[in-house]
């Protein structure tokens, strides 16, 4: 499927050299394109679709640019901008991606099925998911950190570690209670998760 964003995104890059903000973006192609006023639904569902429409076509450009020009277009929601390109930047390079977290942002962001298949309920979930995560990010790896685990444990590995940790700072067997409890929150915490 062809995104009609693409056009008018690379103008507002051209405009601002610098780099802009999704948010400043967002606000541009709703004064300068005719996409937006074509989606229907809630309040909620019609922003999510603006954000899909809106990554879809970065995530189209960035990989256009890569694969056809070996040119970088950083996706970040603060600052979206093409970057300068570096002496260590090689012919051979075969992908535009730093990590896996922005190589899944991108197969979600162009799968269209994502768009068509998400409804306002998936968007209320999503939006309690993120706002859950958002104040408790800090938490989550505290808890991760207390069990010695890494991101992406499972419920199994996460009852493996709060097990193995609290045979010794159980206070019934001579451990400190303190220690206890912070064991059993990380615990309680990471479970909420899965």
């Amino acid at each position: 499927m062809h995104n009609p964003l693409i056009e008018p995104v690379l103008a507002i890059l051209e405009q601002n050299p610098l780099g802009i903000s999704e948010y400043k973006l967002l606000k541009e192609l709703d004064l300068t394109t005719q996409v937006f006023s074509e989606l229907e639904g809630d309040e909620k569902l019609i922003l999510f679709r603006k954000h899909f429409l809106i990554m879809n076509a970065l995530y189209r450009l960035q990989t256009q640019l890569w694969q056809e020009d070996k040119i970088k277009l950083r996706v970040s929601p603060l600052n979206i901008v093409i970057e300068q390109q570096t002496a260590s930047l090689t012919s051979s390079s075969t992908t535009h991606l730093d990590d896996a977290t922005e190589a899944k942002l991108a197969a979600y962001y162009l799968d269209w099925n994502e768009y068509n298949k998400t409804q306002t309920g998936d968007v209320e979930a999503l939006l309690t998911g993120f706002y859950r995560k958002l104040y408790e990010g800090n938490d989550t790896q505290k808890a991760l950190d207390v069990l010695e685990l890494s991101e992406n444990c499972s419920k199994e590995m996460i009852k493996k570690a709060y097990r193995q940790r609290i045979k010794h700072a159980h206070p019934d067997k001579g451990g400190d209670p303190q220690h206890f409890i912070k064991l059993r929150r990380a615990y309680e915490h990471l479970l909420s998760l899965c």
